[in-house]
């Protein structure tokens, strides 16, 4: 053992940085290409497809659907090339692939590239070369954030944005330029074109700086240095003055400029929350609001859906109990205990531990805080404040901050002894082993805490285990076993195949109810389809006990 690592040791240390890098990128490529190649559309892409042509169209009302945002024009890029070739080529053959949904879904992609660049960049920046290429690796094989790099939605694009505002934002912290404060605002501008959350961003980054110079305004105000005072607080109403104005403008080009200072008055809220505000505040009726209109308006469906249940997505699902309103507290902790690779989860509990026995050697207030900050805000607000459990993947945004952070383990790396890099190299290969057990079938992962992988549909449902991607699979089953059943209205002997959704009763509550209270799974499409042999005094037995 001490001869491999040895060995290995030295493969790394000829092999260049940058050679490693493109290395591991290009394993992350394969995986993320490969795994969507068959996956058919989601029930959420073509809504966000939809509105990225609009906004390209230059239309911006969103038709009722708050969940889309501008920023999934991006995504249509591919489709407009396209249309320019078919221009200058007759044959459809070479602009067909332009059109298809996997060429939209390679924009998301670029994107991931773009984080797992960042990831190692700031992992390596703060704990060095190794601890960056660790991360890197979690990275990599971390199979929420490849699933969601090969679909035409939101959640891969707002992880991706909030890290590099992120980090940029410390960037400037640390190196307070006009040039950094550009960057800044303006990358975090960008991401309020992603998902609604990214908006408590500007609030996560006041409390930040609130935190860093606390030590220096406590300070100067022992010693009465009022001056002194000013001066910061002169700089921060500046800097804030700034980041606001940047965020307003780039919200205001996304959205087109949509009917902008609206009065307040002149919105036609659902949600009780923007209601109250509107009769109780009679002097902000008049003030125009410097945001586009379907800007404010889907939040207020938002906090509508929250609110009455969030009807439109159906009901919400865990062990076993649906819910049609309020939601599940603490549902986003159980969802990362199911679906994120028990490695990575043990690396996330050692990095822990470990800053917290070495936290003297680290700069808390001048690094970490800016990791820890987002963090555990979003931990707090998914898992109770926001009312909507709908699938891990609202939850992703945080996990490029904790593979950052889990480089802070590697730190030390050359000091390990041999024993524990022996620990360390076998929960890699453990992880990429359960990783890549499920391929290509990554939104569907379940770590080996639910064995039995047909029994997944009793823990989570929805995004987590069926999201409409499996199509290709179910219907290659179908056609190979002609008298299968599909969904069938009502109880029948023989071979039945259902969605998990269908099965929990996301929808309907009832629609199934006698095949999952008296039947287990016998086998599984693409872990989203249950197959089931139902004999025909297994049937009779139903009936008669009704």
């Amino acid at each position: 053992m001490r001869t491999f690592f040895k060995s290995t040791n030295n493969f790394l240390i000829k092999l260049p940085i940058k050679n490693r890098v493109i290395i591991l990128l290009t394993v992350l490529l394969f995986l993320n290409v490969s795994s969507m190649w068959r996956a058919t559309e989601t029930y959420d892409e073509r809504f966000h497809i939809a509105y990225g042509k609009r906004i390209l169209q230059i239309k911006s009302d969103k038709n009722g659907n708050e969940g889309i945002m501008p920023f999934s024009c991006i995504n249509i890029l591919p489709q407009k090339i396209g249309e320019l070739l078919n221009n200058v080529f007759e044959s459809n053959k070479v602009t067909h692939f332009f059109y298809s949904l996997n060429s939209k879904r390679l924009i998301t992609i670029l994107f991931s590239l773009l984080l797992a660049i960042y990831v190692f960049r700031w992992s390596n920046e703060l704990y060095g070369v190794t601890a960056g290429i660790f991360s890197l690796i979690l990275y990599i094989f971390e199979p929420n954030m490849i699933a969601h790099s090969g679909l035409v939605t939101l959640d891969l694009f707002s992880a991706c944005m909030t890290t590099l505002s992120t980090y940029y934002f410390w960037r400037f912290v640390k190196i307070q330029t006009p040039q950094n404060a550009a960057v800044s605002a303006a990358l975090l501008g960008v991401s309020q074109l992603t998902k609604f959350t990214c908006a408590f961003l500007y609030p996560i980054y006041a409390f930040i700086i609130l935190i860093k110079c606390s030590k220096d305004l406590f300070n100067l105000i022992k010693i009465r240095n009022y001056k002194g005072l000013l001066n910061h607080l002169n700089s921060f109403l500046k800097y804030s003055l700034f980041f606001v104005l940047v965020g307003l403008i780039i919200i205001n080009i996304g959205f087109l400029f949509n009917r902008t200072f609206t009065p307040f008055g002149e919105y036609k809220f659902q949600s009780s929350s923007f209601k109250t505000i509107q009769s109780q505040f009679s002097f902000l009726k008049h003030i125009p609001v410097p945001i586009p209109y379907p800007y404010l308006d889907s939040l207020d469906l938002h906090k509508f859906h929250e609110e009455t249940g969030g009807h439109q997505h159906g009901l919400e699902y865990l062990f076993g109990r649906l819910h049609d309103k309020g939601g599940f507290k603490g549902y986003y902790f159980y969802a990362f205990l199911y679906k994120v690779p028990i490695a990575i989860q043990f690396f996330i509990l050692w990095s822990i531990i470990n800053y917290i026995l070495k936290y003297k050697t680290f700069m808390l207030f001048d690094n970490e805080i800016f990791i820890f900050c987002p963090i555990i805000f979003y931990t707090l607000y998914l898992n109770f404040i926001l009312s909507m459990d709908i699938g891990i993947r609202n939850s992703i945004l945080v996990f490029p901050f904790l593979i950052v952070f889990c480089g802070s383990f590697f730190k030390n790396w050359t000091f390990f002894n041999l024993r524990l890099k022996t620990v360390i190299i076998t929960l890699i290969a453990y992880l990429i082993i359960s990783v890549l057990s499920y391929y290509p079938h990554y939104l569907s992962y379940f770590n080996e805490l639910v064995w039995d992988r047909k029994m997944a549909y009793k823990i989570l449902a929805d995004s987590n285990l069926d999201w409409g991607q499996s199509g290709w699979y179910l219907d290659k089953y179908i056609k190979e076993h002609p008298g299968i059943k599909y969904s069938p209205e009502f109880p029948v002997a023989g071979r039945v195949v259902v969605g998990v959704n269908g099965l929990v009763g996301l929808n309907n509550p009832e629609e199934f109810k006698w095949l999952r209270d008296n039947f287990k799974p016998i086998d599984h499409i693409a872990y989203s389809y249950l197959i089931y042999d139902i004999s025909l005094e297994d049937l009779e037995r139903i009936k008669n006990s009704q």
